[in-house]
């Protein structure tokens, strides 16, 4: 144990050497730590965005089971409603000739959340 120290100068203890070198790989795995929650705060804000867009969309496509959909014209209906930042816009369409009061409905929604501008889309038959 002696020839050790002395070969180290007599000190016990790290070099400035392995002091250096210990911290750049702490550096580098707390980067990559951090990159990856920063990442998962991300996506989770994305999702977040989806489902209110989601659960708008699905509200609007109810709103209209209780109206009269069958007289209601082919097309985007007007005016979009803009929601909290998001823009429902409903689309109606009868896509069997032989069924007329069979309306399929399209709600789209429309938003800018953090990754840029963003849509969901959501159909049924009514």
């Amino acid at each position: 144990m002696n020839s050790r120290r002395a070969l180290r100068g007599g000190g016990a203890g790290f070099t400035i050497i392995e002091v250096v070198i210990a911290s750049i790989i702490l550096a580098i795995v707390v980067t990559g730590i951090a990159f990856f929650f920063f990442k998962i705060v991300e996506m989770s804000d994305q999702m977040d965005d989806q489902g209110k867009a989601l659960e708008l969309c699905r509200e609007g496509i109810e709103k209209l089971r209780t109206m009269d959909v069958v007289s209601m014209d082919n097309g985007w209906q007007t005016p979009s409603e803009t929601i909290e930042g998001y823009t429902r816009s409903i689309w109606i369409d009868t896509p069997y000739a032989q069924y007329p009061e069979a309306k399929h409905v399209k709600c789209r929604m429309t938003w800018t959340g953090t990754s840029g501008a963003d849509s969901l889309s959501l159909s049924t038959i009514l």
